[in-house]
């Protein structure tokens, strides 16, 4: 039965959600982990990372009408991982092209940019996939929320 209370009808459905987030965390696989050691050597990078996926979570739970504008992050996101996927290709394959006359120092150079490119890339896209769940979470608590008024 849907309470008429808005402050009830709001913890029922964060009951209902932490109950499917439990449930889902005890159903998932083992994850292979990311080990980019610029993931350590930029720790407050890699904290602002953490940060953006804790507000994410918060604008949901607090503000999710407004949530709305963590889709339209997740698509800036999504269009700059494919900017710096098709930059580093093309990067790689001119490096390829210039073939062994690199100096050790533009080979260490390359290397850094590699790990920064693909740390970049992964954290964008720790980002991303936390939105669409976030989204689909969203969704499906509009869509209790809209069951139970019929």
């Amino acid at each position: 039965m849907k309470p008429s209370n808005p402050m009830q009808q709001l913890q029922q459905w964060k009951d209902n959600r932490n109950a499917n987030l439990h449930s889902a965390k005890t159903n998932q696989t083992k994850v292979k982990l990311y080990a980019n050691p610029l993931s350590f050597k930029f720790a407050q990078l890699t904290r602002q990372f953490k940060l953006i996926l804790d507000s994410n979570r918060k604008c949901l739970e607090v503000y999710p009408d407004d949530f709305h504008h963590k889709i339209k992050f997740r698509d800036e996101l999504t269009d700059l991982v494919v900017r710096l996927k098709t930059g580093g290709k093309l990067f790689n394959e001119m490096v390829k092209a210039k073939g062994a006359k690199l100096s050790s120092n533009n080979q260490e150079t390359i290397r850094n940019f590699n790990q920064a490119n693909d740390y970049l890339i992964h954290k964008f896209g720790e980002v991303i996939a936390q939105i669409n769940q976030l989204n689909i979470e969203r969704i499906e608590g509009d869509k209790l929320q809209g069951g139970n008024n019929e």
